[in-house]
């Protein structure tokens, strides 16, 4: 008799077990499991049971999957509804909530030791080498430890001492702009051109020699287009974990030309150019060259408190992504959205140069101290972001160590408390809070002196609830970058470009939040910001 250590079934046998009756088994089992899944997770068993929200949101991500999957991004307008509903904490998925409070910002964002970590669902929608970055780093330590050696270099003091550069590189763009009319009559996109200017500044920085989009005949190319290619990706990838995983075959077929240009240009910067800024950089540190101008990724290596295993090129690389998207884009869409209201608005413009005209500042010697003590400017500039956004995903945080404790007020209830425990993930959104009409009313109009009061002071109270550059811990690494760059270009526009340009078929709603790609969108059919 033969021993059973001989048999071996064979493809007979594995064809044998693999019949439609054992598929349609396990198919059978994996939908009873999805469904006492979903019954769990409405039942008084779960840890978020006593929050309110829609129950089939909290019975599967399918829900959330249709908004931001199928109908692309949409989630957030969902969002709104749900809260004009059932109030200011809503349980929006099986493990995660949300808050339209801005007064409890400050918990979920929490800053100093509370550690807050990121949400593993959210940071799906990342591949390799965009997950080892800051910005994609789940846990807190971890974080802490890769944001430290750059967070010096995004100083409020540190971009002081980096004015006269981005000051330089203004007066460049603005010449550029000048110019531009003369080379090529007709309407252009801003968007794109201000995306070439924002790209060289922190390119400039980050790794010692800019872009050079400034340098080309036209806009384009820009770091926009494969920038916007990545962010295509973000809720395939988030809910179809598969093609996350392929990813890197993606590579190779883009590559060799077997898709789209802009994805072909994505996997080039990704594989090819950044990492090779990167390794001249490494380079130049090993070698002991001082550069003119300060790079963060020439300090970055030969930091001292960062681990040498963190000192990879293609973390690195990952670490370069992160900045140029958050350096480019968030800056860049700022001022298309401050434009636009600029210019639609003949009354905002006229109060604007007066404001400035008034202070006696000069378009060749501003300075962005001086700037921000002007009341008109600022509220511009703060309603800018407020529309503009910053990025408008939901950006969850779970509290590993802690619980807490949300007390407010619900019309129509009164006075409630809700009990969030620890890790589970929570979050806020600028796309949802930022149209929040308790705080801001006529939310969707922009109104510059909503940001201040009749004395011209500051409002402290409501800057608060400004979402656009995150809080806590992980609050946006370039906000005063960022800050520094629109101060500077939006009075050096106003003083020198503003008045010689006109829109071009371009409305609203050609600059107004549609749908959400972790930065917001336009409608799918607009064709974009012309001016002539």
């Amino acid at each position: 008799m033969a021993s059973t250590l001989d048999f071996d079934p064979g493809m007979d046998g594995l064809k044998a077990a693999i019949n439609t009756t054992n598929a349609v088994r396990l198919l059978g089992l994996w939908v009873l499991y999805q469904v006492l899944v979903a019954l769990y997770n409405i039942s008084p068993l779960h840890p978020l049971s006593h929050i309110p929200g829609p129950r089939l949101a909290a019975m599967t991500i399918a829900y959330e999957a249709y908004y931001d999957l199928i109908k692309v991004g949409r989630y957030s307008w969902e969002l709104r509804k749900m809260h004009e509903e059932y109030g200011p904490i809503v349980r929006i998925s099986p493990s995660e909530i949300h808050c339209n409070d801005p007064s409890f910002i400050d918990e979920i964002y929490a800053a100093g030791g509370r550690k807050r970590d990121k949400s593993a669902h959210a940071l799906r929608a990342m591949t390799y080498p965009f997950s080892a970055s800051g910005f994609g780093t789940a846990e807190h330590d971890l974080h802490r430890v890769r944001r430290a050696p750059m967070g010096k270099h995004f100083s409020r003091q540190q971009m002081l001492r980096l004015e006269p550069d981005i000051h330089s590189t203004l007066q460049k763009f603005c010449g550029r702009l000048l110019s531009y009319g003369e080379r090529h009559p007709g309407p252009f996109d801003i968007t794109m051109a201000y995306s070439c200017f924002t790209s060289d500044v922190i390119s400039e920085y980050s790794f010692g020699e800019a872009l050079g989009y400034l340098d080309q005949d036209g806009w384009e190319p820009n770091w926009r287009q494969p920038m916007y290619a990545f962010l295509n990706t973000t809720f395939v990838f988030r809910f179809v974990p598969l093609v996350r995983h392929l990813a890197a075959v993606g590579n190779i077929v883009a590559r060799r030309g077997w898709m789209g240009s802009d994805v072909k240009m994505l996997m080039d910067t990704l594989v090819v150019r950044l990492p090779a800024m990167i390794e001249k950089t490494r380079g130049d540190a090993e070698a002991g060259i001082v550069r003119e101008r300060e790079a963060v990724f020439m300090d970055m290596f030969q930091s001292k408190t960062l681990p040498e295993s963190e000192k990879t090129i293609p973390r690195f690389s990952g670490e370069g992504m992160a900045l140029m998207n958050a350096g480019t884009d968030t800056t860049g869409w700022a001022l298309t959205v401050i434009t636009y209201h600029v210019l639609s608005k003949p009354e905002v413009l006229n109060r604007l140069t007066a404001e400035l005209a008034e202070a006696g500042l000069d378009a060749d010697t501003l300075s962005w101290a001086a700037l921000e003590k002007l009341p008109y400017i600022s509220g511009v500039i703060t309603e800018g972001l407020r529309l503009s956004y910053g990025v408008s995903a939901r950006s969850p945080r779970i509290a590993p160590e802690e619980d807490l404790v949300y007390q407010g007020e619900v019309k129509g209830k009164g006075k409630v408390e809700y009990f969030l425990p620890r890790g589970w993930a929570m979050g806020c959104s600028s796309a949802v809070m930022h149209h929040n009409e308790d705080v801001f009313p006529d939310s969707d109009t922009f109104k510059p002196e909503r940001w201040f009061d009749e004395q011209g002071n500051k409002r402290k109270d409501l800057e608060k609830c400004l979402f656009s550059f995150s809080r806590g811990s992980r609050q946006c690494l370039g906000m005063s970058l960022a800050y520094c760059e629109l101060y500077l270009t939006v009075a050096t526009m106003a003083l020198k470009i503003f008045p010689r340009l006109t829109l071009f078929e371009t409305t609203e709603e050609d600059v107004k939040f549609d749908h959400d790609l972790v930065v917001p969108m336009t409608k799918d059919d607009s064709k974009g910001f012309a001016m002539i």
